[in-house]
């Protein structure tokens, strides 16, 4: 779905959007990390308790501003949450930060964590998005692309196939009861 924010464009995909509505119980709490535009996080507010969003770049104004590249999760918020989002995000922080984020988030959540991540046939900088003036992160050096993943990284995620999104790893890591 084509979005606007404040006056730029930006997409969601609806197979995405679905996906997050049926797996996210009503009355859950959500943090979403590395939130961008809140395309995702916004489309579960009306059936979630609660949603904190969480990103570097104050243009998107997120509920907290904070660059998760230097910045520890238990630093930006020590609640605990039901679901954590990753949506599109994990690469624009190097490896180690993300490894470092994704096992904070393991702590930090109740049911799962749900992510997405492009794979290496369609992986760039990203700068062809950050460099367009009509889209949303037109100049938002967090957007760019700074690790590659690979689907072996998300052994303990079980994948996810959504319309949309064959080149890309989306996947659920469920939290043991």
């Amino acid at each position: 779905m084509k979005h606007q924010i404040k006056g730029k464009r930006a997409f969601s995909n609806d197979a995405l959007v679905r996906y997050l509505q049926s797996t996210i119980e009503p009355g859950s709490s959500v943090l979403d990390l590395g939130c961008g535009p809140k395309l995702y996080s916004d489309a579960l507010r009306s059936q979630s308790s609660r949603v904190l969003t969480v990103d570097a770049w104050d243009w998107v104004e997120p509920d907290v501003v904070a660059d998760l590249e230097t910045t520890d999760l238990c630093a930006v918020t020590s609640d605990r949450f039901d679901y954590v989002l990753m949506l599109d995000f994990i690469e624009h922080l190097s490896r180690e930060a993300g490894l470092r984020l994704i096992a904070a988030a393991k702590t930090q959540c109740d049911r799962g964590i749900i992510l997405l991540t492009p794979m290496e046939q369609i992986w760039t900088e990203n700068h062809e998005n950050v460099d367009n003036p009509d889209l949303w992160c037109h100049g938002n050096q967090y957007d760019l692309h700074r690790s590659l993943w690979c689907r072996d990284d998300f052994r303990d995620f079980a994948a996810v196939t959504i319309t949309g999104f064959q080149d890309y790893f989306v996947g659920i890591w469920r939290c043991q009861a």
